[in-house]
């Protein structure tokens, strides 16, 4: 190993073994001898003149030092590994893998993404489901857009839809001929829970105060509440006439012009998080991030536009 420098062949045994904390398990993804993944490990932990891994009962437990190395090195391997893909697949097709909230990819990316196919030949998308936060130190992302009140810390990127409602809908079967539901009405029905907006429903009655003498912010659901893990497990349970939910427009514009899911109540709520997009600092300047980047601005437009 040069000054500073360790060799790849190293580093590379030492993040698969951070990866799955198995010295085994990482020789057969490597397909090296358990010795050997043991002794470059071990090589590499003399050159840094730092413990990696605790072996703690016969288990391999990372040291903090050591996670937050494998960290740094998982990125920096992924961009060996994109860096050599970009030189051999030039003039070839390149894969760009987006981490997308599940029901966001769903609902609204994918319906679109044959016009970016049509404008685009060489790029090919990777979506990956994500509905949970993703941090970019120890991914191979090339890209995300997630929900969220602020834009992820140290990540550049750009809000998308800013002005999203929270719409009160329902199957139109249980609206039984009326034009939309009293807030008595909705209580009739049970009131499905997203668990992205726990507090969804307290604050919709909140922001209407007194209504026809009743106190919005007192009025209970007379039937237990629903609660889904994703958006579109609650977009469905809406659709099946389940119950009331409170959903944010830009995911159910298909079920609304479908006319498989009606607005139940005028009162909307401002949705209080933004649709952003992000990606690494290192990507910026990535041709193909810049063409799905300007193709995505493009698309938000015409969907803004349509949506009047």
């Amino acid at each position: 190993m040069r000054l500073g420098v360790p060799s790849l062949s190293a580093l590379q045994a030492f993040e698969a073994s951070a990866r799955h904390q198995n010295f085994a398990t990482a020789a057969q993804e490597l397909a090296l001898t358990h010795g050997a993944v043991c002794k470059r490990v071990g090589e590499l932990e003399k050159h840094l003149g730092v413990a990696l891994f605790e072996r703690v009962k016969q288990r391999l437990v990372l040291t903090p030092a050591g996670a937050e190395y494998a960290k740094r090195i998982r990125v920096h391997l992924d961009q060996i590994r994109r860096d050599t893909l970009d030189v051999v697949q030039q003039g070839r097709e390149t894969e760009l893998e987006i981490a997308v909230g599940v029901t966001f990819a769903a609902q609204w990316l994918i319906p679109r993404l044959d016009d970016f196919y049509a404008s685009t030949r060489d790029v090919r998308l990777h979506i990956l489901g994500r509905d949970q936060p993703v941090f970019f130190d120890d991914s191979a992302f090339d890209a995300a857009i997630y929900f969220s009140t602020r834009l992820w810390p140290g990540m550049p990127g750009t809000a998308l839809v800013t002005d999203d409602s929270l719409m009160l809908v329902a199957a139109p079967r249980l609206l039984e001929g009326r034009a939309s539901l009293s807030l008595e009405a909705i209580a009739e029905y049970s009131w499905i829970c997203p668990r992205d907006l726990p507090r969804v429903w307290d604050d919709w009655f909140a922001s209407q105060g007194l209504q026809g003498g009743a106190n919005a912010a007192e009025i209970k659901p007379q039937r237990s509440a629903q609660r889904y893990d994703m958006f579109v497990m609650a977009i469905n349970a809406a659709v099946a006439g389940l119950g009331v939910a409170l959903l944010p427009r830009v995911l159910i514009e298909r079920e609304l012009a479908s006319g498989a899911l009606v607005q139940a109540h005028a009162h909307t709520l401002a949705n209080p998080q933004t649709i952003y997009f992000s990606y690494p600092a290192q990507r910026r300047d990535w041709a193909p991030l810049r063409q799905f980047d300007a193709w995505l601005r493009n698309a938000v437009d015409r969907y803004l536009a349509e949506r009047g």
